[in-house]
């Protein structure tokens, strides 16, 4: 969706494709299905709305104004408006592009630019300074310094993000990405080499999860690649409007992975199988296409890849229990993903899959949007949690680590007895032993 020629009043750079945004027949589909329209009964808070904010801004009837600045990072992205739209309107996308006009229209100050580009063009895309910065919070879970903290509701004082924030928390453990080999060995009969696009959520907080992601490839009969190069896929940075330093990240794992001798290109968090998949447009001007689409051909969410290829369940251990599933909106909307993880589940012997209603409403997490809008995810939790509770499920099963930070610290504040996990964890739970 970039753009180098001025479009109305935005500015030129990274500015929606017109065509974005006058595709919208203001029918109303939309509206039902939207997080923030459902809070606030706004009109401009709702899908349509906001394309119609785009356009008149591209039509020059308005200029870009603080509150279509606001209306541009209220937007969950959560692509729920896409699925719904009978035109193919694109709100999220439009909504996410006028993220970055937004920064070029009301630059941020000398403290936070430095901020931002630390923690974006130098912290995020360094694995090594990643892993570094985590270790005093794992130091301050070890020492019992969390455990003082929250006994003396010490971040009551403070914030409600920040209280929030440090609630989330799983327990960490060392980061993944050095302990994964780079080739991980096929079981039983061979069926083609993967690559693993560890995402950096996952490698920092839930290294379990994608553990168990390599050892379900290789149960099922893949070797495993995982590069230890390997960036950030850009979704934070698409998510906070620096599409520039996206595309960057995007250029280097596009080599990357395009020089590893491999079939498919799997990941196990929905975000970062939704960003990789829109290289295409992210980088149209930037690499050429047949590099391209050869990449985009290769990628695949970890569910779908297994239901592609035909999930071996011969060795499978039992597990009893009831599940039911939350379907990550960008697995569900942004890559339209949504039978594949049910047919897992249902392929686990033992398991006992309960839909819940609503399981495609968005959980709230929405990258940084649960933390600056704290109170409104909130609600949007809860909505989430009634229905987790109505299924009567002992595991909530989730797909994205964004979703199951939130879910987990929800179900905690709910007191609710379901175990969150993802899918690969429930999955591995069933493999033999290795």
């Amino acid at each position: 969706m970039s753009h180098t020629e001025p479009l109305g009043n935005f500015k030129s750079e990274d500015a929606p494709h017109y065509d974005d945004v006058l595709q919208c027949m203001r029918c109303g589909f939309c509206l039902p299905t939207c997080p923030t329209y459902a809070l606030t009964g706004r009109e401009r808070s709702s899908p349509r709305g906001r394309v119609a904010l785009a356009r008149a801004v591209a039509e020059k009837k308005l200029e870009f104004t603080p509150a279509i600045k606001e209306e541009a990072f209220f937007c969950l992205d959560c692509r729920a408006c896409t699925s719904a739209c009978p035109s193919g309107v694109r709100a999220g996308e439009v909504m996410e592009v006028c993220r970055s006009q937004a920064h070029a229209f009301y630059p941020l100050g000398k403290m936070g630019k430095a901020f931002r580009e630390f923690i974006l063009q130098k912290m995020v895309p360094s694995p090594d300074l990643l892993e570094t910065s985590m270790l005093p919070t794992r130091l301050y879970q070890r020492l019992g310094i969390q455990w003082l903290v929250r006994h003396l509701k010490v971040l009551k004082l403070g914030p409600e993000w920040m209280e929030k924030a440090e609630g989330m928390l799983p327990r960490l453990e060392k980061p993944l990405r050095p302990q994964l080999p780079l080739l991980t060995p096929a079981r039983g009969e061979k069926r083609g080499k993967v690559g693993f696009f560890l995402g950096c959520v996952m490698t920092l907080m839930y290294p379990n999860v994608s553990r168990n992601t390599v050892r379900v490839l290789s149960h099922q009969g893949f070797e495993v690649v995982t590069p230890r190069e390997t960036k950030c896929c850009g979704a934070p940075h698409l998510s906070e409007g620096d599409r520039e330093t996206a595309r960057q990240l995007a250029l280097f794992n596009l080599d990357l992975f395009l020089a590893q001798d491999v079939d498919y290109i799997v990941t196990d968090c929905a975000g970062c199988g939704a960003a990789l998949k829109e290289y295409e447009e992210l980088l149209e001007e930037r690499a050429e296409h047949d590099r391209l689409a050869r990449f985009r051909s290769k990628i695949r969410d970890v569910s779908e890849f297994l239901m592609e290829v035909g999930l071996r369940t011969e060795g499978l251990q039992e597990i009893t229990a009831s599940v039911t599933y939350h379907e990550p909106c960008h697995l569900c909307h942004a890559q339209g993903i949504s039978a594949q993880p049910r047919r897992i589940i249902r392929q686990i012997p033992g398991v006992e899959l309960r839909e819940m209603a609503e399981a495609s409403w968005c959980c709230g997490s929405a990258a940084t949007w649960g933390l600056k809008y704290a109170e409104d995810s909130r609600k949007v939790l809860d909505r989430k949690l009634e229905n987790v509770k109505a299924s009567g499920a002992e595991i909530l099963v989730t797909a994205n680590p964004g979703c199951q930070l939130q879910l987990a610290w929800g179900v905690r504040e709910a007191s609710l007895p379901q175990d969150v996990l993802h899918l690969m964890e429930l999955l591995g739970r069933a493999l033999p032993p290795d």
